[in-house]
């Protein structure tokens, strides 16, 4: 009886000590297990409370975004609506194209025009005596060795001398 009192005890103590209780639980564990009775716990997740959260969340939800666009609302009238910039509806702002490439003809129509240009005679400055020959003649004269010539300074008008 006193060995009996003495384990008993013993159990108090350990049990009353946080650092001995997985000691002794093992302990019990390993002989529970020698013995066949342990039971494997049963898997299950209770599906209430996280329904519960679940829907608590989505209210939630609905409840901030109801009150952000009621605000936004509010806001929107205290100030006038916003003017029309006025390069909207052209199809260049700045350095920005707004029309999608493969809608937009600008860059054919600026192509061609190059293209035509080059392949045109022209002046490039009347009073300096500068013309524009197409690039064919000007590659062709320019492989024969044939360069312009540099062109004189204007002659100065007598009304410009002192």
């Amino acid at each position: 009886m006193t060995e009996h009192r003495t384990e008993r005890r013993t159990e108090r103590r350990t049990e009353s000590r946080p650092e001995s209780r997985p000691a002794a639980e093992s302990q019990r564990a390993a002989e529970a297990h020698e013995h066949g009775r342990v039971k494997s716990e049963v898997d299950r997740i209770a599906a209430g409370p996280i329904v519960a959260v679940g829907i608590g969340a989505l209210v939630l939800f609905f409840l901030a975004s109801w009150a952000t666009i009621g605000y936004l609302r509010v806001k929107e009238g205290d100030r006038p609506p916003l003017p029309v910039p006025a390069e909207f509806g052209q199809s260049k702002v700045a350095l920005v194209e707004q029309q999608l490439f493969e809608l937009s003809a600008r860059g054919a129509r600026e192509r061609d025009a190059q293209r035509e240009r080059l392949g045109s005679y022209g002046w490039v400055d009347r009073k300096a005596g500068i013309v524009r020959l197409p690039i064919g003649r000007a590659m062709e004269l320019s492989a024969k060795g044939i360069r312009p010539r540099a062109s004189a300074p204007p002659p100065a008008t007598p009304e410009a001398q002192p």
